[in-house]
């Protein structure tokens, strides 16, 4: 459903882009946090086999991630980031083999790592940023993203290829608009597309996201976030400021 939809949000977030004026916006923080936590349930049914012979079964995740995400700036236009996180997912899993039954349990863990160096282009239109990283799972990453403004609505882009160890290139594209209801609220919509450079299907999913700014001067703020897509449902809680 989410990739049948694309297709119009990109259009309306084309002509969104053609309206909007490339204001400058608040300068970044010397020093600040990103802190996401993120649920993300999933379900499965199927057949399958073991020694006891074929059976039915029926599998339930839930999946919850923790990350924390700093930049630091080391010139007026030079940034230095970092991301550490990890995920946890418990799985239960119910075999029904006709006559007979059993529930299985079991826990997958993933820890993440990164660090990268973005550089914002200030005299160019939209204010482009570039950012060069490397991520575990080990994967190189690179991505270029900008924003334009037009007082209440900010639109958003990005392009981004990922390069896994052991992997095919992914290519990701993302656009996102952002309405600010008043000085506390704002609201997102934001879409995104994943071009694996293989043999393998692409993906999409189509974002939701509800901001408050903690202060006057919006140098803080809690967020909640919304996903659905060709990976399931997730729901993100963000927390975002300076240090």
């Amino acid at each position: 459903m989410a990739l049948r939809l694309l297709p119009l949000f990109l259009a309306f977030a084309a002509w969104a882009l053609a309206q909007v004026d490339p204001l400058r916006p608040a300068e970044e923080p010397p020093l600040g946090y990103r802190l996401t936590l993120s649920y993300a349930p999933s379900a499965l049914q199927g057949v399958g086999a073991d020694e006891r012979g074929p059976y039915a079964f029926l599998r339930v995740g839930h999946g919850l991630s923790l990350s924390l995400g700093l930049s630091y700036r080391v010139a007026p236009d030079l940034f230095l980031e970092g991301r550490l996180g990890g995920g946890y997912t418990l799985f239960g899993e119910r075999r029904d083999y006709g006559e007979a039954g059993e529930v299985l349990w079991r826990g997958e863990g993933r820890p993440s790592l990164g660090v990268g160096l973005a550089y914002r282009f200030p005299d160019l239109w939209g204010r482009p940023r570039v950012r060069l990283g490397l991520g575990y799972p080990w994967a190189l990453e690179g991505e270029a993203s900008g924003s334009l403004l037009r007082d209440p609505v900010v639109a958003t882009w990005a392009l981004g290829v990922s390069y896994p160890r052991g992997g095919v290139p992914l290519l990701g594209l993302g656009l996102g608009l952002s309405l600010v209801a008043n000085e506390v609220w704002s609201l997102g919509l934001g879409t995104s597309l994943s071009l694996p450079l293989g043999l393998e299907p692409p993906g999409g999913a189509l974002l939701l996201r509800a901001g408050y700014a903690l202060d006057p001067e919006g140098k803080g703020e809690v967020g909640v976030r919304v996903r659905y897509g060709d990976g399931g449902f997730a729901l993100g809680l963000e927390l975002t400021g300076p240090l």
